[in-house]
């Protein structure tokens, strides 16, 4: 298993013409000290990411310098030629130190968030979790694996729908391991990088292939958690569990996005004339029905007012019969006052006799305004005019 920190950097190469470009690692693996694995998992690297596996820069946890230390104290007392009080106090000093070398080989630190995988004889022991355990020294820690979900990256580029429109889509998964023995035995964490992006890569290819262009802008959440499923399918073999699928992108070509938008456009550009049609359609239906009703208004008016008129007219014939006099006295009265307002009016002709006199009448007008004329010449003579000649004498004349 590859276990050299330059794993932590982007792997990749150049690829040939045609030719997809290959991700940068997201998944890496680093060998630090254990008692360093709490802040190493903590750091993100130059790209921002967080290494997933930790192998221990030793596989022993006895601390060599205490204990060689010791060693080397207690041989210079036993084998030096010193007094018994000097040699006495370096065995005592090696003793101590060498106990402190072991006693730190019991206790196995594992930081939060991560699990530690064991080993005995060079076969797996035990899987232990966060904290810090009591571990005879024979047995060895042989990875630390985080427990915490990791976010990874899945881009899969021109991938051709039902109706051949190549399509990029970008997917974001989340995934956690939960058995770090079966994932640290089974793949590194650079290869596993590879193993999720060609899975990731699959399952997106059916899901597009499968659906039309225009569908595959709009990919729902059941999209997404069918992903999902699949995906996790194929890792749960390495003791992964893919917790979740986000869709992130999706991007036809350009110039089918813009063909698409501009037959949306069209359809909406459609409805809005269909609904502007529709909506003239009432509004002349509308003036018909105020034009009908208007007719209708000033029939009823004018029936009204015929009604009323022969409602006068039958109270007027009415009081006609009932006050005969009055009808007559009435008459006369406007009979009056047309002979008074022609009395006035000395150039006024009236008429007395038959209707068939009217010539008479005329020729009797004619002269008089020849009198008034010649009177005028005169000077005011003391000719009589038309108007100074006495009623009894112009029905005379006209007689």
């Amino acid at each position: 298993m590859t276990d050299d920190a330059t794993l932590a950097e982007p792997t990749g190469h150049h690829p040939s013409a045609g030719a997809p470009p290959v991700a940068a690692a997201q998944l890496t693996q680093l060998r630090v000290p254990l008692e360093d694995a709490a802040e190493v998992l903590a750091t993100p690297d130059a790209s921002g990411r967080l290494p997933i596996v930790l192998l221990p820069a030793h596989a022993l946890r006895i601390r060599n310098g205490p204990v060689i230390a010791g060693i080397i104290a207690v041989l210079v007392g036993l084998v030096v030629d010193i007094t018994l009080p000097a040699r006495g106090g370096l065995v005592a000093l090696g003793g101590v130190l060498i106990v402190l070398g072991l006693i730190g080989s019991f206790i196995v630190p594992v930081p939060e968030g991560a699990q530690a995988v064991m080993l005995r004889s060079g076969r797996y022991s035990k899987t232990i979790g966060a904290g810090r355990h009591v571990v005879p020294p024979w047995i060895v820690v042989s990875h630390l694996v985080t427990t915490r979900e990791t976010p990874f990256d899945a881009p899969s580029v021109e991938i051709p729908t039902r109706d051949d429109v190549r399509t990029n889509v970008d997917i974001m998964l989340t995934f956690r391991i939960v058995e770090p023995e079966k994932f640290v035995f089974a793949i590194s964490a650079p290869d596993f990088d590879q193993v999720c992006q060609a899975t990731c890569q699959e399952h997106v290819r059916l899901l597009i292939r499968a659906k039309d262009a225009d569908e595959v802008l709009d990919l729902a959440d059941a999209d997404a958690e069918r992903l999902r499923a699949a995906i996790g399918d194929k890792l749960a073999a390495y003791g992964v569990e893919v917790v979740r699928v986000v869709i992130t992108h999706v991007m036809p070509p350009i110039e089918f996005v813009a063909s698409r938008e501009s037959r949306r456009l069209a359809v909406v550009q459609r409805a809005e004339e269909a609904e502007r049609h529709a909506l003239e359609i009432i509004r002349q239906a509308d003036r018909e029905e105020l034009t009908r009703h208007e007719i209708a208004a000033r029939r009823e008016a004018i029936e009204l007012e015929a009604a009323n008129e022969v409602a006068r007219l039958e109270r007027l014939e009415a009081r006609l019969r009932d006050y005969p006099n009055a009808m007559r006295w009435d008459v006369d009265g406007q009979r009056l006052d047309v002979a008074r307002g022609l009395a006035t009016n000395t150039r006024a002709m009236v008429q007395v006799g038959p209707q068939t006199d009217v010539a008479g009448a005329l020729l009797l007008h004619t002269l008089s305004d020849e009198e008034e004329s010649a009177a005028t010449r005169n000077g005011g003579a003391s000719t009589a005019t038309p108007a100074e000649t006495p009623p009894d004498d112009r029905r005379r004349r006209r007689g």
